[in-house]
């Protein structure tokens, strides 16, 4: 009889368990909004979502945070939309004339269209931009400025929909072989302008993510300015103005970083691509090889936790947890694991954790 009583106690507290568990399930859940990231894109966009690990990075850095992405990409009409598995659906949106050109995405975003309506009803956040060529391809001052009239139309339509968030992108710039330093010092302008004050400021669901400073030359007065960076160059040989792999694997992440921070900071201005504006989280250099040094500032003393973590969201290295004054730190990682292993070459993200704050930086490692 004692033995039936324990055991119908065991099992009321098993049930308990199980009941207490669900409740907490259910709480975690609530506490968390899921939100749909849509890119369009053509090929260099691909490549960038791709050789530059951003969906990874996306659905990682997002579970940290209480908005998590669940990422859909769509490229040309024939390839169509990649959904949230990471599978190509064979469906289509159909896109205007399957055109990402500005001259496109006028037409997509200002006219009333079928692929716009169904973008526009499943998506929360949506980022979009124009294609290498004709966009960085600006050969007058008049086609300047008629794109930046047709995007001042699109920002007018974009303003309805307060409840979206946009991410205007800067298209690529073009290949060295390609393009006349004058077309490429427009596209820089254009660029520019789509980052500018005059541009985005005052509009609460728009924020900027500029592609093209990103891949491009500096500024600098030489031949070579504001053209395809030469080390990003797929070939030397053939003007292929696709980024390579290195560009991607440099540039993806912080793509990926500025989405989840776009997301989570919705309808306060996110420029820095990498930062946070609380923690001034950066990391020098990065890409980096064999260390690179993460710096941060805590602004009150209290625990502080930093680690790493690869794309699948295993830890790979502690660097440090405790107490830490406020102010600014540094701390350096080796690319070692825990057990003291060199990493191999790849995008890791480094959380840093204080009190109620917590940001997270792209690092690449290149061996």
């Amino acid at each position: 009889m004692r033995q039936y009583v324990q055991s119908r106690g065991a099992r009321r507290n098993i049930l308990l368990l199980i009941v207490l568990s669900v409740v907490l399930l259910q709480v975690g859940t609530a506490c968390a909004t899921t939100k749909t990231f849509f890119f369009l894109h053509h090929s260099t966009g691909r490549a960038l979502m791709n050789e530059g690990d951003v969906r990874d990075i996306i659905e990682v850095v997002s579970s940290f945070e209480e908005t998590q992405l669940r990422v859909w990409d769509h490229d040309y009409n024939h390839i169509g939309l990649r959904d949230a598995e990471d599978e190509y659906t064979g469906y289509s949106y159909n896109i205007p004339e399957d055109n990402t050109d500005p001259q496109g995405l006028h037409q997509l975003w200002t006219t009333a269209n079928a692929a716009r309506d169904s973008i526009l009803a499943r998506y929360d956040v949506i980022a979009f931009k124009s294609c290498y060529y004709p966009a960085a391809r600006i050969t007058s001052d008049q086609q300047l400025e008629d794109y930046k009239n047709w995007y001042l139309e699109i920002r007018d339509v974009l303003d309805t929909y307060p409840d979206k968030l946009f991410i205007i992108m800067s298209m690529p710039p073009l290949h060295r072989l390609v393009t006349e330093l004058e077309w490429a010092d427009r596209a820089r302008d254009f660029a520019d302008w789509l980052g500018s004050s005059e541009f985005i400021q005052g509009h609460a669901n728009m924020v900027y993510f500029d592609l093209f400073n990103q891949f491009a030359h500096p500024d600098d007065g030489s031949t070579d300015r504001n053209m395809l960076r030469y080390e990003y160059e797929r070939t030397h040989d053939v003007p292929n103005g696709h980024p390579n792999e290195l560009a991607n694997s440099i540039v993806g992440p912080l793509f990926a970083n500025f989405v989840v921070n776009a997301a989570n900071d919705a309808g306060t201005t996110v420029d820095v691509p990498g930062m946070s504006a609380e923690l001034q989280l950066q990391a020098f250099p990065n890409p980096f090889n064999p260390r690179t040094v993460i710096r941060f500032a805590v602004p009150e003393a209290g625990n502080v936790n930093v680690e790493i973590f690869d794309l699948a969201g295993r830890r790979v290295r502690g660097l440090h947890r405790g107490h830490l004054d406020s102010g600014a730190h540094e701390l350096s990682w080796q690319g070692r694991d825990d057990h003291g292993q060199s990493v191999a070459s790849g995008t890791f993200l480094c959380r840093v954790t204080a009190g109620n704050l917590t940001s997270h930086v792209p690092l690449t490692l290149l061996k």
